[in-house]
């Protein structure tokens, strides 16, 4: 394609140019004035859709990557609620209780929302196909360990690669559309990378019903396997510098998985020192995020009436889907 841009079209151009310098020899005097500059503005022209052409080209990798991303997202998303409905068996095999057998998608989701602001913030620093070869990596890691599981212990470890992975997935999903499509087509990028999520959303429960019916459930973590395939379009077509070097808040973003880690220790141990922990962590957050020029989470997010309202639906939306196992006959 590059091929017929650069080198086939000029070449019909330019014969017809050149018939057409013949042809106004036998021009009268001020219509051959006409036709040169009738020529000077089609050759412009024709320079302004090479520079179209060509632009379309090499947005076509944007493309690609963005239906790849899409596909990514998807598997992530299914590797976090494949694992709901399974939760009562895994509670029988392991003899576990309701608030034990939580933390396989507690300790993933803890993790994964954790993990998407620090990948973030490294991708300021680092290339995204390396942030993105290295997270992949961890992802697929976690798998094959949840694969050879047989110990509770085994299973969350496993879970916790998987998030420690998998979080690159939606940092980038934000960060990919904005950096390799023009302000008039983000929209659209965007749009493609959260129809994967939902799709992943809905497919989830579906796969995994199906994967549970045919063999054991530990054949769920064979599924983020498949990510591994996109490795190389992501080495191939990111082409992107990092941005600059931004400067990371670890402290912050202690006080807040601290904080977090606590309140869910505290729930499943029915202990108020650990909710006293997650409190003072809290506030300790809440003081670091407003006294440094470059918190882990900006403050002035949350004065947005809509982005306060998105984030508190998100919350409850999500709740509930997590809390449904838990409600289940079965449980």
């Amino acid at each position: 394609m590059d091929y017929i841009f650069k080198y086939i079209f000029p070449f019909i151009f330019l014969s017809l140019y050149n018939k057409t310098c013949t042809l106004s020899k036998h021009l009268p005097k001020k219509r051959l004035i006409a036709e040169s500059e009738k020529r000077t503005c089609t050759m412009s022209n024709w320079n302004g859709g090479y520079d179209v052409l060509e632009s379309v080209v090499q947005q076509q990798p944007s493309e690609k990557i963005i239906v790849v991303l899409a596909f990514t997202l998807a598997i992530s998303v299914m590797s976090a609620t494949m694992f709901n409905i399974v939760l009562p068996e895994i509670m029988v095999e392991f003899h576990l209780s309701l608030s034990q057998v939580s933390w396989v998608t507690s300790a993933y989701l803890l993790i994964f929302a954790v993990g998407t602001v620090i990948y973030g913030k490294l991708a300021d620093t680092y290339k995204l196909k390396n942030l993105l070869t290295f997270g992949l990596a961890v992802f697929a890691l976690g798998s094959i360990i949840g694969l050879s599981a047989h110990h509770y212990w085994v299973v969350l470890l496993g879970r916790i690669f998987q998030a420690v992975g998998s979080a690159v997935i939606p940092a980038t999903a934000a960060i990919i559309p904005v950096r390799y499509f023009p302000q008039e087509s983000r929209g659209r990028a965007l749009g493609i990378v959260m129809t994967g999520g939902a799709i992943g959303t809905a497919l989830g429960p579906a796969i995994a019903a199906l994967v549970v019916s045919l063999v054991h459930w530990r054949f769920l973590f064979f599924m983020p396997l498949l990510i591994l395939l996109t490795v190389p379009y992501y080495r191939k077509y990111l082409t992107d510098a990092p941005q600059g070097k931004g400067k990371m808040d670890w402290l912050g973003c202690g006080l807040l998985a601290g904080s977090a880690a606590l309140l869910l220790l505290a729930i499943t141990n029915t202990s108020w020192i650990q909710a006293l922990g997650c409190l003072i962590l809290l506030v300790l957050f809440t003081v670091r995020i407003h006294s440094i020029p470059e918190p882990f989470i900006k403050p002035n997010l949350f004065k947005s009436k809509r982005y306060s309202l998105g984030l508190t639906i998100a919350f409850l939306a999500t709740g509930i889907g997590y809390s449904l196992p838990f409600l289940s006959h079965s449980c």
